[in-house]
């Protein structure tokens, strides 16, 4: 009998524990939930506006980055950019040729933070559609 009154004990403590910790992830979830739900959709012309890229210093690599796909392509994505200036998330709209980007490639792709602009002092998040070309060099026009 007090085998089962101490089964009793363990089985309690332990769901209360696990619901414990369940509580602030859950808690968590629905503050990204209201930052996604109050979203603004700009063109990439108006981002500006609201976010600009924060500065890094350009680096040459020596090969290419094991995200990006071999060979010439463009693609295009969707970038969620919460009011601290984090990607949240980006989400694959298409690429061409058809598959040479993946949204697992595209996750593997560095995040970028932004600056909040003079003209977004609410730090309103928003959701932008970016698009980015691959070519080999020879390719690109030099103004």
């Amino acid at each position: 009998m007090s085998k089962k009154l101490i089964a009793k004990v363990i089985l309690t403590l332990a769901l209360t524990a696990c619901g414990t910790s369940q509580a602030p992830s859950s808690a968590s979830n629905s503050g990204d939930s209201a930052v996604l739900n109050n979203l603004l959709e700009v063109s990439v012309a108006d981002l500006d506006n609201y976010w600009q890229a924060k500065p890094v210093k350009p680096v040459m690599l020596k090969s290419r980055p094991k995200w990006l796909p071999k060979g010439a392509g463009k693609f295009s994505y969707f970038v969620v950019i919460d009011s601290q200036g984090n990607e949240v998330s980006k989400t694959l709209v298409g690429s061409t040729p058809e598959g040479w980007m993946t949204q697992a490639r595209l996750n593997k792709m560095p995040k970028v933070s932004y600056l909040v602009s003079e003209n977004n002092p609410e730090h309103q998040p928003i959701k932008v559609l970016l698009t980015s070309e691959v070519m080999p060099r020879r390719m690109i026009k030099s103004n």
